[in-house]
């Protein structure tokens, strides 16, 4: 109960440093207890903990503790696999920082975000997040820090293929963990480097490098989770020599321990290793049984409920940022509108004073109202915002035929990594500004964007026959767009960016996410189709599938693939689109 009797000493009793010393010391003591029941597997106590110490932030206004426990929270469902609460709390710590300056937490939370966007395979967010995390740790003094985000920068770049840009980052961890003597941050750069090597095809260095990081992490208790992942990658290494066998010990002991820890997310890369091991040992009947709990386990962490929910969790974030923002700077023109019409009624003195101020009155509340107007129309499509203006509501509908496209920019990390924030969100800002501009043109629906994404839809809300056209028009308009920014940008020796785009045709439901704080949105798989096509494409390139080919094959020239694998997909046909028969 002593967690009850501070929240009451804090909100009734005296308000002495000597109290407030010993609530601090309290809510420190509960954290800490969280992290070592983190450590230990011990997830609901380890929660009830966070919880008491949210309890006692929110009963003293101490935001700063709030968010302190909201991250925590975070990672603590990272632990379980429960990635949208994580991403949920995450949001919110971060928000909290933003508005304090609190720049260690700004970073930590950036790291945390990246975390989730990693284990659910975003590896292009992944490395946003964490480039956001580097520029800040970078100017700060926590050594620790900067080198788990050295490291997971470094892993994200591994899984991308680029190694030698991932070595170097875990060279230059591994210089940090050896000024600070810290073994078991040695071991896990080290597994890093291993994976590095591996992937290099130095496969025998490489489970040389690894079994030295496991030894060390071995004998430190309070790494018993980062032992299983490198008893997993060693599973994975031995597979790749091609000694099953050995494999199947290794993997097998990583989802034993996986199991006593509760962590899913390593059950799951622990149950494909024992499906590799016991397939290379001849061992169908084996290999199956695990296959199955590998994806069943992939599917409860990673489907589509859980990345939809996440990516309406982004777009609730983004838009309460948006809103928060534009919410001050009209409360801000109103007060001085207020202090204006102050002014002139201390001066009126007459009936016609009196009606220039009704008429200041009127004049505000118009200018009001068209701000607000303004701001909806630029949430919402022009016909859904007459809707919710006349009704209160909108409703959802079905669209049997639209075209949905992608962008994403290549370089765009690494640009975070080097300029100045400031700098880079302006590049990011005038480039997207020079896309909502043809998208205009061109007659199409801009969504949203999620970092350096943009998403846009033609023949919504609004339906016609030219959607396709439009679309595939604007991004021949977006690529060149961008070209001419580089050749720019190249010629004053300055970072540029590099566009991919993708686009698929079909039906989507469109409507209003939320009830307060809302946003339109598109959703159906003609959706995540359009995001594979833009993930599969080239840079520079317009990347469009059989479907959206069909309905354009007469207006472009364009240039056929083949058949290609896409997640999910299998094989799916796809046409480079370039410029428009004449």
């Amino acid at each position: 109960l002593f967690w009850f009797f501070c929240i009451v000493w804090l909100a009734h009793g005296p308000s002495s440093a000597q109290a407030q010393d010993t609530l601090k010391a309290h809510f420190d003591h509960l954290l800490n207890d969280a992290a070592k029941l983190r450590q230990r597997a011990s997830y609901d106590s380890s929660r009830t903990r966070l919880e008491q110490a949210l309890r006692l932030a929110d009963a003293g206004k101490r935001f700063g503790w709030m968010a302190k426990t909201r991250n925590e929270l975070g990672v603590l469902d990272i632990y379980t696999g429960n990635y949208t609460s994580a991403l949920s709390h995450i949001q919110e710590a971060l928000s909290i920082y933003e508005r304090m300056g609190m720049d260690d937490g700004i970073a930590e939370c950036h790291n945390n975000m990246g975390a989730i966007y990693y284990d659910q395979g975003d590896l292009a967010r992944a490395r946003i997040s964490y480039g956001k995390s580097l520029v800040i740790r970078e100017q700060g003094t926590d050594r620790k820090a900067l080198g788990i985000t050295l490291n997971n920068l470094g892993d994200v770049n591994a899984k991308l293929g680029e190694l030698e840009s991932a070595l170097e980052f875990h060279r230059m961890s591994l210089a940090i963990w050896e000024e600070l003597e810290s073994a078991s941050g040695k071991a896990i750069t080290l597994e890093y480097i291993g994976n590095c090597m591996g992937a290099q095809g130095e496969h025998d260095a490489a489970l040389e490098v690894m079994m030295r990081a496991h030894e060390i992490l071995m004998a430190d208790e309070a790494n018993k989770l980062s032992t299983v992942v490198v008893g997993t990658r060693i599973g994975d290494l031995l597979n790749r020599l091609g000694r099953g066998q050995e494999a199947i010990g290794w993997c097998n002991r990583a989802y034993a321990a996986a199991l006593a820890l509760d962590s899913k997310r390593e059950q799951q890369k622990s149950c494909h290793c024992l499906y590799e091991a016991h397939l290379t040992s001849n061992r169908p009947k084996e290999a199956l049984h695990y296959y199955q709990q590998y994806v069943t386990m992939r599917d409860s962490l990673f489907g589509q409920e859980m990345t939809k929910e996440m990516t309406r969790l982004e777009m609730n974030y983004a838009f309460e940022k948006k809103q928060l923002a534009d919410s001050l700077r009209f409360s801000a023109e109103q007060q001085l509108q207020q202090e204006r019409i102050q002014r002139q009624r201390i001066g009126l003195v007459s009936i016609g004073s009196m009606l220039l101020l009704a008429a200041a009155l009127g004049f505000a509340i118009l200018q009001g109202k068209r701000k607000s107007d303004s701001l909806l129309l630029n949430i919402l499509p022009r016909v859904t915002a007459a809707e919710l203006k006349k009704t209160g509501t909108a409703q959802s509908r079905h669209f049997e035929s639209v075209t949905v496209l992608f962008t994403d920019f290549q370089g765009f990390t690494e640009m975070a990594t080097h300029m100045d924030p400031s700098a880079l969100v302006s590049d990011l800002h005038q480039c997207f500004s020079e896309f909502d501009r043809i998208c205009e043109r061109h007659g199409i629906e801009k969504i949203k964007t999620i970092g350096d994404a943009y998403m846009a839809a033609g023949g919504l809300p609004t339906p016609n026959s030219t959607h396709a056209h439009d679309v595939v028009s604007a991004a021949l308009d977006m690529a060149e767009a961008v070209e001419k920014g580089k050749a720019r940008k190249m010629a004053a020796g300055l970072p540029y960016f590099e566009v991919r785009i993708g686009i698929h045709s079909g039906p989507v439901v469109a409507g209003i996410v939320g009830v307060r704080k809302f946003q339109y949105d598109i959703w159906g798989d003609t959706v995540n189709t359009a995001s594979r096509m833009e993930s599969s494409g080239e840079v520079g390139k317009v990347n469009i599938s059989q479907r959206t080919y069909e309905l354009v094959k007469d207006d472009f020239d364009c240039t056929f693939r083949g058949e290609m694998e896409v997640k999910g997909k299998g094989r799916t046909g796809m046409w480079f689109a370039s410029h428009k028969l004449v």
